[in-house]
C-alpha cells in the first residue's frame, strides 16, 4: 500500500496480463512529462474517479506511470487477498466446531435413529464446464458478423472454469447467474489467474435449484461494471 504522498516502488510490479508487457515497457517517458502527482495516481489505481476522467488516458502513453499505478492495484489485491485467506481460516475453524458438536449430538441419541430408515442425501451431482468468453470481446476497430454462440452449463453443483477476455485482470471476481427479467438466481466468487498467457477464472456454481433455459453469465471485478454474457442451462 502506498501513501498520498509517496509514489510507489516500481520493482513490486509483476507483470500478469497482456497488458502489463504492453503498457509497462512500450513508452519510457523518460522525462515524466505530464505524470499526475502522486495522490492523484492513487485515486486512479484504485478508481475512485469516473473511468471517463481524461487523466487515465495518460497512462497510454507513460510506461513509468502505467508501472506505478499497477503496482498500487497489485499491492491493494495483496491485501484483500491476504484478508480473504484469514476469513476461510476463521471459517474452516467453526466448520470443524460444528462437526465435532454435532457427532457428539448423534452419539448421545443412542441406538434409536439406527432403526429408522435412511434419509436421502439430495445433493447437487457435481459436474465441470469450461465457459470461454474470449470470442464475446471486440475492439472498436473490428466488425463482427455473426454473434458467438451462447455459453452453456449444466444443471447441479458446476466446477467452472472461465476464460475471461484478452486484458482482463487477474485478482478477485464477482459471479452471477441473471434470469430474463436479470433478477440474480445464483451467485459466487472467485479468483482469476494468468494460465499459458490466458486469464482463468474458477469458481463454483450452484445451479441445482435452476430451470432449463436462457439466462445471462454476470461477471465483474469489485466495485467496477458488470459485463453480460448469453447463457443457456441445460
Amino acid at each position: 500500500m502506498t501513501n498520498g504522498g509517496q509514489r510507489p516502488d516500481p520493482s513490486r510490479f509483476r507483470i500478469e496480463t497482456e497488458m502489463d508487457l504492453l503498457f509497462g515497457r512500450a513508452h519510457p517517458n523518460p522525462n515524466r512529462e505530464e505524470c499526475p502527482p502522486a495522490d492523484m495516481l492513487r485515486r486512479l489505481a484504485r478508481r475512485e474517479l469516473p473511468i471517463g476522467d481524461p487523466a487515465y488516458d495518460h497512462f497510454a502513453k507513460c510506461s513509468p506511470c502505467y508501472v506505478e499505478l499497477r503496482t498500487i492495484q497489485q499491492a491493494d489485491a495483496a491485501v484483500a487477498a491476504a484478508a480473504k485467506r484469514r476469513r476461510r481460516q476463521l471459517l474452516a475453524a467453526a466448520a470443524v466446531l460444528i462437526v465435532t458438536v454435532g457427532t457428539g449430538w448423534f452419539a448421545l441419541r443412542g441406538t434409536g435413529a439406527r432403526d429408522g430408515p435412511a434419509a436421502s442425501s439430495g445433493e447437487a451431482v457435481q459436474q465441470s464446464a469450461k465457459l470461454d468468453l474470449r470470442p464475446f470481446a471486440v475492439t472498436r476497430s473490428e466488425q463482427r458478423t455473426d454473434e458467438p454462440a451462447a455459453l452453456v452449463l449444466p444443471k447441479g453443483r458446476v466446477n467452472a472454469v472461465i476464460l475471461l477476455p484478452v486484458g482482463a485482470e487477474a485478482g478477485a471476481y464477482e459471479i452471477q447467474i441473471l434470469d430474463s427479467s436479470l433478477q440474480s438466481r445464483a451467485m459466487a466468487t472467485g479468483t482469476a489467474a494468468i494460465r499459458d498467457y490466458v486469464t482463468t477464472l474458477e469458481a463454483t456454481l450452484e445451479l441445482d435449484a435452476l430451470s432449463s433455459g436462457e439466462y445471462k453469465l454476470a461477471l465483474r471485478r469489485p466495485q467496477a461494471d458488470w459485463r453480460l454474457y448469453p447463457l443457456v442451462v441445460k
